[in-house]
C-alpha cells in the first residue's frame, strides 16, 4: 500500500510538471516505473477519476486561475493548454465549470477548486446545486495537501447512507449527500476547501493552524441535525464530524485518507 501511495504522488507530481504539455498515460506510467494497468486501476480507486479525466479537469482548473490572475487572452490560455482554437477550449471549459471562459473571467473569484458535481441531484440539476456555492472535487487534492498539511482539517461522514440507499433509493441518498454538503459548506469560511472524498465522506481543509476555527465548524455541523423531504418521505440527515491536525511531511493521498478514516472511527467508535 505504501508503494502505491508513493506511486500516486509521483503521478500527481509528473502531471503538475507537464500540465501544459501533451500527456499520455503511457508517458506517466513509464516515468513512474509502473504498468499502465496498475496505474489506471490504482488512480481510479483512490481518486474516483480516470487519469485522463483528472488531467482534463486539472488543466481547466489551472486555466481558470489564469483567467483571473493574468491578462492573457482566452486564446493564449487555450493554446497554452493544448487547444488549437477558442471554440474547442470553450466547450471543454463549460463542461467543467458550467460557464464560458469569458463569463468566468467577468463573474468568478477563483477559490482553489473545480466545482463540478458528478451526480444529478434532487434540486433538479447540477446547475442548481452549483449556485449554492458548494465545493467538492478531488482535482485540487495535490495543492490542498501540499499547502495545508500543517493546518487543521475537519472530517465528516454521513450516518446510515447505505441504509438510505438500500431502503429509500439512490435518489434519496443523493439528496442526503447534497444536504450534507450544503450544511458543511454553510459552516465553512471562504478560505476553507470542502472536498468529497467518497460516497458519504467529506474533508474540510481549513487555512488555520489554530483549533478554534475547525472546532467551530464541527460544532455547527454537529448541531445542524434535521430532516429533508424527498418525494413525500421525511429523511433524517445526521453527520459524524471531528477536527484533526497533522499531515505527513510528504503529501501522500492514499495514506492520508486512510488516516482520516482510522482517526474518525476511533473518535466515533461508540
Amino acid at each position: 500500500m505504501a508503494n502505491k501511495a508513493e506511486m500516486l504522488m509521483d503521478v500527481l507530481e509528473y502531471i503538475e510538471a507537464h500540465i501544459a504539455s501533451a500527456i499520455t498515460v503511457d508517458d506517466i506510467a513509464k516515468d513512474c516505473y509502473v504498468s499502465v494497468s496498475s496505474l489506471q486501476k490504482t488512480f481510479k480507486y483512490v481518486f474516483h477519476l480516470t487519469v485522463k479525466d483528472y488531467i482534463l479537469r486539472r488543466r481547466f482548473t489551472c486555466a481558470a486561475r489564469e483567467l483571473l490572475e493574468t491578462d492573457e487572452s482566452i486564446l493564449e490560455i487555450a493554446l497554452k493548454y493544448g487547444y488549437q482554437n477558442h471554440e474547442s477550449f470553450t466547450r471543454g471549459f463549460q463542461k467543467v465549470w458550467n460557464v464560458s471562459p469569458s463569463e468566468y473571467r467577468r463573474n468568478r473569484r477563483f477559490a482553489g477548486h473545480t466545482p463540478k458535481l458528478s451526480i444529478i441531484n434532487y434540486y433538479g440539476s447540477e446547475e442548481n446545486a452549483m449556485s449554492r456555492g458548494m465545493k467538492f472535487d478531488l482535482t485540487e487534492l495535490y495543492d490542498v495537501l501540499r499547502d495545508r498539511k500543517d493546518m487543521y482539517y475537519v472530517c465528516a461522514d454521513i450516518k446510515h447512507l447505505k441504509w438510505i440507499n438500500d431502503n429509500l433509493g439512490i435518489k434519496a441518498g443523493d439528496a442526503v449527500i447534497l444536504e450534507t454538503m450544503r450544511r458543511i459548506d454553510e459552516a465553512c469560511e471562504k478560505d476553507d476547501v470542502l472536498i468529497r472524498t467518497g460516497g458519504d465522506e467529506f474533508v474540510v481543509f481549513t487555512n488555520s493552524s489554530e483549533s478554534a476555527h475547525a472546532e467551530e465548524i464541527v460544532k455547527k455541523v454537529g448541531e445542524n441535525h434535521g430532516s429533508i423531504n424527498v418525494d413525500g418521505t421525511e429523511i433524517s440527515v445526521e453527520v459524524y464530524v471531528g477536527a484533526f491536525k497533522g499531515f505527513p511531511e510528504r503529501v501522500n493521498a492514499e495514506s492520508v485518507f486512510k488516516e482520516l478514516a482510522e482517526k474518525y472511527m476511533i473518535i466515533h467508535k461508540d
